[in-house]
């Protein structure tokens, strides 16, 4: 049996600990929902002091984000607030109950209006059964009404020409799809290279003869494929834990 030195164990062990720790963090953070928004997560809860309203929280592009939802069904109308920090504050609000519209091909159509700031944004028909779902008042499809959101896109302020757009918000007044943060799929392909590195640092030998003996008699390794192998036991437990970090702050 090999001996192993104190480079193999702390190898061993630190890798045995990532694979543990992170496959609790992963399960914890699979349990915690929330919503996509601009490329950042929102916790979702209720507001205390409203218990009709939705509120999603989080830190997004440098800025603390709440998008504030609020139900009015007897006046069939959903106001969505989004505040970035003391950047942005729209106070949007989606319209329904209003008559169907004729849509070109499909028949009758959802009749909505959105405004933002007491402006109109939209006015028209809209239908999720396509992902181009957005018609004028006559029901023709209108390209031009396609969900854009618009920020900065030259230096740091992200936030500096942001505007809500009229997809974000009817999606946030409809309710926008749950999702979690981590991957299962990715965390399993850190922990098969977590394994091999595991096996690599416990029998470096028998993998080197295994892997050469149909080659060459008596392999035997040179003094620099040692230090190089070290120098990985060194390397390669880094870049696992960028990996695992990568796998548990994934969103879909």
């Amino acid at each position: 049996m090999e001996k192993r030195s104190v480079l193999q164990k702390v190898v061993l062990i630190s890798v045995s600990a990532m694979a543990v720790a992170f496959a609790i963090l992963t399960f914890v953070f699979h349990r915690l929902e929330g919503v996509k928004f601009e490329e950042g997560f929102l916790r979702v809860s209720a507001q205390a002091d409203d218990p009709v309203a939705v509120v999603y929280t989080g830190k997004v592009q440098g800025e603390r984000v709440k998008i504030t939802v609020t139900d009015c069904p007897d006046e069939q109308r959903t106001e969505v607030v989004v505040q970035v920090g003391d950047r942005v504050h729209d106070v949007c609000a989606v319209e329904t109950g209003l008559p169907p519209i004729q849509a070109d091909q499909l028949g009758p159509v959802e009749h909505i209006r959105i405004t933002r700031n007491g402006q109109l944004l939209f006015e028209g028909g809209y239908t999720a059964e396509h992902d181009m779902g957005w018609y004028d008042l006559d029901g023709n499809w209108d390209p031009f009404t396609m969900s854009v959101s618009y920020s900065s896109t030259a230096g740091d302020d992200y936030w500096e020409h942001y505007e809500t757009d009229r997809g974000t918000i009817l999606s946030f007044a409809r309710g926008p799809q749950l999702v979690s943060r981590g991957s299962w799929m990715l965390y399993f392909t850190m922990l098969l290279f977590s394994g091999l590195l595991a096996l690599d640092a416990a029998y470096p030998l028998a993998l080197f003869r295994w892997q050469h003996m149909c080659d060459v008699k008596d392999p035997e390794p040179s003094d620099f494929y040692l230090e190089m192998q070290r120098a990985g036991w060194c390397i390669y437990p880094i870049l696992l834990l960028i990996g695992y970090n990568i796998a548990l702050w994934v969103l879909p």
